[in-house]
């Protein structure tokens, strides 16, 4: 008699997992993280279905990428009953990998559906290598990286991801935006967790979705017509100095920064509307060093006082520096200190990491390389960079940006003294006006005191 209370209690627990694994509770997204839960207890068998609602933030509000409210605690689930959940294992080019969560035939199927196979795995993981945030994500979660990464190129409703770790998921999406600006479709995501007492049996993942692949593909077709021209005005045997100056002036040249430009926060707004904010910018950049084989990858944080920032990271020649393209555009920079003729500000192309640091506050979510290299920034390849007062090189660089037919002439001090002794010389002595017009009898100049920048009119 014992035995059969005793089965029929695993059956009334199988089965009340089963329609614990129905629930769904439907929310729309908001700004901020929300938290809904529902507590079920069946002989204690507890099930849990909790959704959490994510949206990446404005980079203007402190963070461009998604935050959580949710943590799980991880612990050791015992063996259920393999007729009816089981793990599983996949064996791909990374190796051999595991699916943690513990599925029914058909939720495995249903993943399957979805693409979410070993071919498609061994196909993205060739797709996404040589990506910043890929390449440095932990092995134990190429996977998960992956299989977004697959859900959200197919536009796949839901799906059972292969962690059982909140954590985990929302890294893992994180550097998957991180590294595609052109996933411009989505702004966060949903997951439903479903546990067995305390512990997380299995997770749905739900993208969020802006738009229907039919208008992402209409939309991609624009972006692809804006490459395109973009392209035809670089070779494509240049050096990387030469691609990352030409992309960075390209967006400037074509963009306007405005705060309520459509959507702001991806790379539609300067290919498609001319019309961006900071992380539309960066997004852009990023997409189009892409193209001309530039290792550029999206970095979030904060600038003055808390505002929320994007910028970007580039590999020039085999180092790492750090690009603001938003600060290059003097639409944004009303006082920018060094402008030329075209408008635009160079004092933040390929810069170091203690440089940026200055303005710059990173609140990345992954951890990035230090940038110390000074070879590849803007006036040291221009010949405007100067660890010392020299006058003939003050006077060839005045000739040059006449000859070039600028406005203006900016220039960089190696450091406080050497900047000291250029504005002496310059403006204390009026040497400056040895380089000038004869009929310029005053000048009004701009200098950028935090990296030692000067910027004089040559009209």
């Amino acid at each position: 008699m014992k035995k059969v209370y005793f089965l029929i209690g695993a059956l009334i627990l199988i089965l009340a997992l089963l329609i614990g694994a129905s629930f769904i509770i439907d929310k729309k997204l908001e700004d901020d993280a929300s938290f809904i839960s529902d507590h079920i207890d069946v002989d204690k068998l507890e099930t849990v279905n909790n959704i959490v609602q994510s949206k990446n933030k404005s980079a203007e509000t402190a963070s461009a990428l998604t935050e959580m409210a949710v943590t799980a605690k991880e612990t050791q689930l015992k063996k259920l009953n393999d007729s009816v959940y089981k793990h599983e294992i996949i064996v791909t080019d990374l190796g051999e990998l595991k699916v943690d969560a513990l599925l029914s035939d058909e939720e495995w199927q249903k993943r399957l559906d979805c693409g979410i196979n070993q071919a498609n795995i061994n196909l993205s993981n060739k797709e996404c290598s040589g990506l910043f945030y890929y390449d440095q994500i932990d092995p134990s979660l190429k996977q998960l990286y992956l299989e977004i990464y697959i859900s959200l190129n197919n536009f796949v409703e839901s799906f059972y991801v292969c962690s059982v770790n909140p954590d985990d998921i929302d890294y893992a999406f994180n550097c998957v935006m991180g590294d595609h600006p052109d996933i411009f479709y989505t702004n966060g995501y949903m997951f439903t967790k479903y546990t067995f007492g305390d512990d997380i049996v299995k997770i749905e993942f739900t993208p969020a979705y802006t738009m229907s692949k039919k208008e992402s593909d209409e939309y991609m077709k624009r972006v692809k017509d804006y490459k395109e021209a973009f392209l035809k005005g670089i070779d494509k045997n240049a050096d990387d100095y030469t691609k990352i100056k030409y992309t960075y002036e390209f967006i400037i040249y074509n963009t306007e920064y405005d705060l309520n430009a459509p959507q702001n926060q991806n790379i539609l707004s300067v290919f498609v509307y001319g019309k961006s904010v900071c992380q539309g910018y960066s997004k852009a950049f990023q997409y189009l060093a892409s193209s001309l084989g530039i290792t550029s990858t999206l970095v979030v944080g904060y600038v003055g006082n808390n505002e929320g920032h994007a910028w970007n990271m580039v590999k020039c020649n085999g180092a790492y520096y750090y690009i603001d393209c938003t600060w290059g555009d003097s639409s944004y920079l009303e006082n920018s200190f060094s402008i030329d003729s075209g408008g635009i500000n160079f004092d933040y192309l390929n810069i170091t990491t203690k440089e940026l640091e200055i303005t710059h506050v990173s609140d990345n979510f992954a951890s990035l390389p230090i940038c110390d290299k000074t070879e590849e920034n803007y006036y040291v390849k221009e010949g405007l960079y100067f660890t010392e007062l020299n006058e003939p090189q003050i006077s060839l660089a005045f000739e040059n940006a006449k000859m070039m037919g600028k406005d203006t002439i900016e220039f960089k001090c190696a450091d406080i003294n050497v900047y000291n002794q250029m504005g002496e010389y310059l403006l204390n002595q009026n040497h400056i006006f040895d380089y000038l017009s004869s009929d310029m009898e005053s000048i009004k100049f701009m200098q950028n005191s935090d990296l030692y920048i000067y910027c004089f009119p040559l009209n």
